[in-house]
């Protein structure tokens, strides 16, 4: 598997960059409703 293809090698570049953008979202968007339940708790 140590001799991929260019295209095949940019795909998984690909696929690994969303998957980060992914989780960088979730996280994100667990942080955001988090600090919104936080700020609903003490109005």
């Amino acid at each position: 598997m140590d001799q991929m293809s260019a295209p095949a090698r940019a795909a998984a570049k690909t696929a690994a960059d969303a998957k980060a953008a992914a989780e960088k979202t979730a996280a994100d968007a667990l942080a955001a409703a988090k600090k919104t339940a936080a700020d609903a708790a003490r109005a």
